[in-house]
């Protein structure tokens, strides 16, 4: 890759960084795609890719709408890839003349190039690389995939169509993938073009079998004439020409031209039979070069006769009568014979001349200059309000016609010289100068990173402001804020002291209350000790259980371990045994009255269980 191509990037991405991810409060670099995730979003995205059909298609933003990658950025290896690969397809799109059809194999080919360049960019920079031959060959073809080029096209382009789409099926990409499928494409393009050839060559073989043809019509009776008008010329040998070497010649030229060799040597052999004949009386260099040439003319005339007509009685005689003439001539005899005004004789004529090209009389250069065109050039040719991509096959002065074909070797259609008006009006030749290559994309695509770079500082600049005036309002929120604050917490303060002041007063209130209630529960506890001082084990009470019921009671007995006291009812049944605490309560909420106290006399249970606790108490000793 370049330097500028490069530093172009890095320019790009880190700006791009500063304005859409540093600003994020958490740390963006671990939240970047990873290239397994890359890949897997790329297969997902392969049918969408495919199917595109517009002049844009962006791999970055199709990425961006997968839910699982939204939001997330790129490394920045990884976004220069895609925007590079992104940036020059797009431009081929919207810069290759040719069908909406082109784009699929467009689509295909990104995604392969995308693949490739997330391995290493480098190749990008490089015009002999094996993707960048294979990519400019395709873009070769684009014209190919036009409606109006033709059924061979139709084969040879979803032939390509398959090709690119085995690359962009594939998930791993490399250079030698790109060396198999450039084989193959090539091998398609040879096979195609010699098919196209074999279409052309059967055009231009009829139409110079049409051209021979008229040329026969036009030239036969001339040439005859050049041979038979003006001088002398034996009335027997004026017959056979214009009866039967006429035919003979408009046939040689119907099948070579009148320039082709047969043409020259049959009227050559003409000359020489004629001068074999009509030589003066007497020439001394009759015999050398008689011998020389008139066996051979004679030899070739009779059996091209032979051949189109075998036994044709006139012309054996004729060839008797010739060779009797040639022996008196031979043997210095002068021949009588009746003869007619004849033309010179002359040999080895070219019928190049312009008395010949009765084709340049009309050309129609008021309206339209044919000599301007050239075969094998393209021109775009309008036909039923469609502008066809047609190549000049042919331009047939004789027949004065001009042949067109499409891509595929097929007629488009003949015009003929005087449509000038039509040819003025819808014939525009095409400028090889003006096809697109790869290397067009990618002087693009450094005017485009140069585009983008400069929005991208004004997009910096203008964030930069933003931030200094955000800055700016933020410190002046922040003061006011600390002022509110500072008034809310002198506020408080005041607010503060108020509630404490009330909470000082309050506190004192209820201390003076605490105070008289104590005093108030000191009273009560000792009324309440003064009656648990009456409860010992023999004293009668009334006790109200929980259902609210008065029962006469007795103290049975004051447990030492536990500091339960026993009540049972008339019959001995313990109705309660509430502790010591549970006794002051029950005294404090008026549960339990004292009717009797206990005797001073000692209770014989009492004294039992007193008894038994001291023995064994020294048993444990």
């Amino acid at each position: 890759m370049s330097k500028q191509l490069r530093n172009l990037l890095k320019q790009n991405r880190n700006l791009e960084e500063k304005i859409f991810y540093e600003p994020r409060k958490t740390d963006w670099r671990e939240n970047q795609i990873n290239s397994k995730e890359l890949s897997e979003a790329l297969s997902c995205l392969a049918k969408r890719i495919l199917a595109n059909e517009q002049e844009e298609l962006s791999l970055l933003r199709m990425i961006n709408e997968i839910d699982k990658l939204d939001g997330r950025p790129l490394p920045p290896f990884e976004k220069n890839a895609l925007q590079v690969v992104e940036i020059i397809f797009n431009y081929l799109r919207s810069h290759t003349p040719s069908d909406i059809k082109f784009y699929h194999a467009l689509n295909s080919l990104q995604l392969a190039f995308t693949r490739l360049s997330l391995n290493d960019l480098s190749f990008l920079d490089n015009p002999k690389h094996i993707a960048v031959q294979f990519l400019n060959k395709l873009v070769n073809l684009s014209h190919h995939f036009s409606d109006d080029a033709g059924k061979l096209a139709k084969f040879f382009v979803r032939a390509v169509e398959l090709l690119v789409d085995r690359l962009a099926n594939r998930e791993q990409v490399t250079n030698q993938t790109f060396a198999m499928a450039d084989k193959m494409l090539s091998e398609y393009t040879e096979s195609f073009n010699e098919k196209v050839s074999a279409n052309t060559s059967t055009i231009l073989a009829e139409s110079d079998r049409k051209s021979r043809e008229q040329q026969a019509n036009f030239y036969t009776e001339k040439l005859i004439k050049s041979k038979t008008q003006g001088e002398e010329i034996p009335i027997f040998l004026l017959d056979f020409f214009e009866n039967q070497l006429a035919s003979q010649l408009h046939e040689v030229i119907s099948q070579n031209g009148v320039n082709s060799k047969q043409c020259q040597q049959l009227l050559t052999d003409m000359d020489t039979l004629a001068w074999s004949v009509t030589c003066p009386f007497g020439d001394t260099g009759y015999e050398q070069r008689y011998n020389a040439d008139v066996p051979p003319a004679m030899k070739r005339i009779y059996d091209s006769l032979q051949a189109a007509q075998p036994e044709n009685d006139y012309v054996i005689a004729f060839f008797h009568e010739i060779e009797e003439l040639h022996g008196k001539k031979l043997r210095g005899e002068r021949v009588q014979y009746d003869v007619m005004i004849s033309a010179d004789i002359f040999a080895d004529e070219e019928y190049e001349n312009d008395e010949f090209n009765y084709w340049e009389e009309d050309s129609g250069k008021d309206f339209f200059d044919i000599s301007s065109l050239q075969e094998n050039h393209w021109y775009y040719l309008e036909k039923d309000e469609q502008k066809l991509r047609s190549q000049l096959l042919s331009i047939n002065k004789l027949n004065k016609e001009l042949l067109f074909c499409n891509i595929s070797g097929e007629l488009v259609c003949t015009i003929h010289f005087t449509d000038t008006n039509y040819l003025a009006n819808s014939l525009h030749e095409i400028n090889d100068t003006d096809n697109i290559e790869f290397k067009h994309a990618t002087e693009s695509l450094v005017r485009e990173l140069q585009a983008r770079l400069v929005i991208l500082k004004r997009e910096y600049q203008l964030f930069l402001e933003q931030r200094a005036k955000d800055k700016q309002e933020q410190q002046e929120q922040e003061e006011q804020a600390r002022i509110a604050v500072q008034q809310q917490i002198e506020e408080e303060k005041r607010l503060q002291a108020i509630k404490r002041r009330k909470e000082l007063e309050k506190q004192a209130e209820e201390q003076a209350e605490a105070r008289r209630m104590e005093e108030l529960d000191a009273k009560q506890r000792f009324v309440i000790k003064g009656i648990y001082r009456k409860l010992k084990p023999g004293a009668t009470v009334a006790f109200k259980n929980d259902a609210g019921k008065w029962t006469e009671a007795s103290l049975m007995l004051i447990s030492r371990t536990t500091q339960r006291h026993i009540f049972t009812d008339s019959k001995g049944n313990k109705i309660a045994e509430p502790d010591k605490q549970e006794v002051y309560d029950l005294i404090e909420q008026k549960r339990i009255k004292v009717l009797k106290e206990a005797s001073q006399v000692r209770d014989p249970l009492s004294s039992l269980v007193k008894e038994r606790r001291h023995k064994l108490s020294q048993n444990q000793t």
